[in-house]
């Protein structure tokens, strides 16, 4: 929300929802593609009432039977993917099964698409008792930014890292590291704002080859080092954005905490006095506590829903 009261003037936000924030404008796709925190955009069709019970269904085809939707369905093949939230009786799969059908009776000419391979999208989101159907104006290559890109384990969705990035409000003078850098996303969202330095490295081979890659045609430098060594001098870095080793997919065991501990204690003795921090972890719950001891102060807080996990974003100033 605060993104597109930055960058879309002339839109105005009508309403935030889970996971949505729905605004109403006069510009185009490629304006409203400047966004770089929302994984998909959608134009909203229509809204309307839908039971909870299996029988309601025909109901639901009925709805989307009577819809018109021939501006939108092209020449090509076209899905329904859906969500569903409350208490009915039937699935997200047999919802989608018969919004399909009501699209290709009203329209027997148009073919139907899979789950992976279609040329029109719509979602359908069931909430309760109402429901809203939206057309998908985004692919994939909308939230990778555009090109392909190497990922290692628990690689942070761009939009994610850029949501990071944003927290620590970026400004010219920024000396910026990512002292866990991974594959490089977030060293690749801070260079969509102006810098003095933006660096970063990794202790995993991999890591490092897949960054080195995903940023070689850029300004940042990506280095091989132990964020619990790292080889700069004192109070040199006025900003740190990083996402510390967490989750089923890089975790280091009983020492993942310990491991951490001396991370934060190396990131508190290269930031200025003033500095910012901003990190995503889960499940160390002295964060709060080492941060304190070291001297950090803790601005703010966002807790997020990240595939299956409910890690942390945590703000500090030196």
């Amino acid at each position: 929300m605060e993104e597109i009261n930055d960058k879309l003037i002339e839109a105005q936000v009508i309403k935030i929802a889970r996971g949505k924030v729905f605004i109403k404008t006069n510009l185009n796709l490629d304006q409203l593609k400047t966004l770089k925190l929302a994984d998909n955009l959608y134009q909203v069709i229509t809204r309307f009432d839908v039971g909870i019970h299996r029988p309601d269904l025909q109901q639901l085809y009925n709805q989307i039977y009577w819809l018109n939707l021939k501006k939108f369905l092209g020449k090509g093949s076209f899905y329904v993917n859906v969500s569903r939230k409350g208490q009915h009786t039937y699935s997200r799969f047999e919802a989608a099964q018969k919004a399909i059908e009501g699209i290709k009776k009203r329209y027997p000419h148009r073919k139907i698409g899979t789950a992976n391979r279609h040329d029109v999208e719509f979602r359908l989101d069931i909430e309760g008792h109402q429901a809203l159907f939206s057309l998908r104006l985004t692919d994939a290559t909308y939230r990778f930014r555009q090109h392909q890109r190497s990922f290692t384990a628990a690689s942070l969705l761009p939009t994610v890292a850029h949501a990071m990035v944003r927290l620590s409000k970026p400004k010219e003078t920024d000396v910026f590291i990512d002292p866990c850098c991974g594959s490089g996303t977030i060293l690749s969202e801070r260079l969509s704002y102006p810098f003095t330095y933006v660096g970063g490295g990794d202790i995993d081979n991999k890591a490092l080859a897949a960054a080195q890659e995903n940023l070689k045609n850029s300004f940042a430098e990506v280095n091989q080092w132990d964020a619990r060594e790292l080889k700069i001098a004192d109070t040199s870095i006025s900003k740190i954005v990083t996402n510390l080793p967490f989750g089923r997919q890089i975790s280091f065991g009983s020492e993942t905490k310990e491991i951490n501990q001396a991370i934060l204690t190396e990131i508190y003795r290269v930031l200025t006095h003033q500095g910012t921090v901003v990190i995503l972890s889960e499940g160390w719950s002295e964060i709060l506590q080492i941060a304190e001891i070291l001297g950090f102060s803790l601005i703010d807080n966002y807790n997020l829903s990240l595939k299956g996990l409910h890690p942390t974003i945590y703000v500090f100033k030196k």
